[in-house]
């Protein structure tokens, strides 16, 4: 068989067979030109990596900030609705007897004054009665509620997700809270984790440019929070503060999270921490229209 005279297929042959000249004569060439120096050569390529990797680092941050705004209801990012923080709960326990027992003024005072405690400044009784009334609400129950926090007089942050159904009885509430400062978290029967310790600051659990208010009887001027609430966007993610205690105010605590510390008495009289939840929740319930 006589070879192709094709004057296309001889002309493409021939280029091709310049490339792979080219190309051979490439590979084979020895040291780089005299005007390039091999160490500038590694300074680039370092440089080059060094830049790589920043950029890796610098899309781990974006995505742990977006994450930090994440609250725990299956890792989706949702930042709006309402956040509770119930501060200064005085939440601490001991083992008595042959048990631990989260540790309170009614049951433990002989123990407390033997170890020269303030009996009245252990009522754990406030936070279940408070958080009763946050997870029983109307608000919560429409899916208004995203997340709730109990800040501890040592420092501790108990997350409750506002899904959880407490234990109505006060003992077993005990066992709860003792539980979860034990093992770090409570999970349900089918290994959702209801209440967790989380890491400090609490200010970094709460949505980035929310609004903030703090909730204490020693601010002056009483406001009528049904007037306030109806001025509050809907849209914009709020953080209500409320004191889980018997005495005293919240605002030297509550200035590590807020930014512009907004601060509100909402009655001539002081009130429960489950009542004052129950005064602020509502006002919010009758803004959005949820009976």
């Amino acid at each position: 068989m006589e070879p192709s005279s094709n004057p296309f297929l001889s002309q493409n042959s021939d280029s091709m067979a310049a490339v792979g000249a080219g190309s051979g004569a490439h590979l084979s060439a020895g040291p780089p030109p005299p005007g390039l120096n091999p160490v500038l050569i590694r300074i680039r390529i370092l440089l080059i990596t060094i830049i790589a990797i920043a950029a890796a680092v610098a899309t781990v941050i974006i995505s742990t900030a977006r994450d930090r705004d994440a609250h725990f209801l299956g890792g989706e990012l949702d930042t709006d609705g309402v956040f509770v923080v119930l501060e200064k709960a005085h939440l601490r326990y001991a083992k008595i007897g042959t048990q631990l027992s989260l540790l309170n003024a009614q049951d433990h005072a002989d123990y407390l004054e033997k170890h020269q405690e303030d009996p009245e400044l252990y009522r754990p009784d406030i936070v279940h009665q408070a958080l009763l009334a946050v997870l029983d609400s109307p608000l919560n129950k429409a899916g208004k509620i995203k997340g709730v926090y109990v800040h501890t007089t040592d420092g501790h942050i108990i997350y409750v997700d506002p899904g959880t159904r407490l234990p109505r009885m006060f003992k077993r509430f005990c066992g709860v809270i003792v539980e979860v400062m034990q093992r770090m978290r409570v999970r349900s029967t089918r290994g959702k984790k209801l209440l967790k310790l989380v890491r400090s600051p609490l200010g970094s659990h709460l949505p980035i440019g929310s609004k903030k208010i703090a909730f204490s009887y020693s601010v002056k001027n009483v406001t009528d929070f049904n007037e306030y609430a109806k001025k509050l966007s809907v849209n914009e993610p709020l953080v209500l503060a409320v004191g889980a205690m018997a005495h005293g105010h919240i605002l030297d605590e509550t200035a590590e999270y807020m930014e512009q510390n907004t601060a509100l008495c909402i009655s001539n009289y002081p009130l429960s921490a489950a009542c004052a939840i129950s005064r602020i929740l509502g006002s919010l319930e009758k803004v959005q229209g949820i009976i």
